[in-house]
């Protein structure tokens, strides 16, 4: 993966295009909702929007896994961008199956999927930890919790 080139970036816009992507074939209910309307930060927009497509995808996985077993269930992936004094707070909450061995997610090659390959959420994990963020990943009783923290800039 290539080093990441930082420059001032809206990261709310960059969340919104991963969504907005997601939407065209989604048949689950996709919200983003924040507190203000800017959050700039210091990041390469091209790798962030790869872990916000990868979180959307996990997500959809997640949830078309449940719709397998209830044909009726409404999928749900809320999105929350928010600032938090000097930082941007991103959370994005799903109500799909969660994750059964949450304790091995970040080890390379672990997946759960019939074709996955478990370096999805690892190179998550190294994007934004190389952005000085912070990556937290919890089941939610159903679905998944994700937060994101990022450095804010004026």
């Amino acid at each position: 993966m290539p080093s990441p080139i930082f420059k001032k970036i809206e990261i709310d816009l960059v969340v919104k295009k991963a969504v907005d992507f997601y939407k065209m074939s989604s048949k689950n209910e996709i919200y983003v909702k924040s507190n203000k309307k800017k959050f700039t930060i210091y990041g390469d927009e091209e790798q962030l929007y790869r872990v916000f497509i990868n979180l959307l995808k996990n997500s959809e996985d997640s949830i078309l896994e449940r719709k397998e077993k209830d044909k009726l269930f409404k999928g749900k992936i809320n999105i929350e961008i928010n600032q938090n004094n000097h930082y941007i707070n991103l959370l994005l909450i799903d109500n799909g199956v969660g994750i059964n061995d949450i304790s091995k997610i970040m080890t390379p090659y672990f997946t759960t999927k019939k074709e996955g390959t478990g370096l999805g959420l690892p190179i998550v994990s190294k994007i934004i930890n190389e952005h000085k963020g912070e990556f937290t990943i919890s089941n939610n009783n159903p679905g998944v919790k994700v937060l994101i923290i990022f450095p804010q800039i004026n």
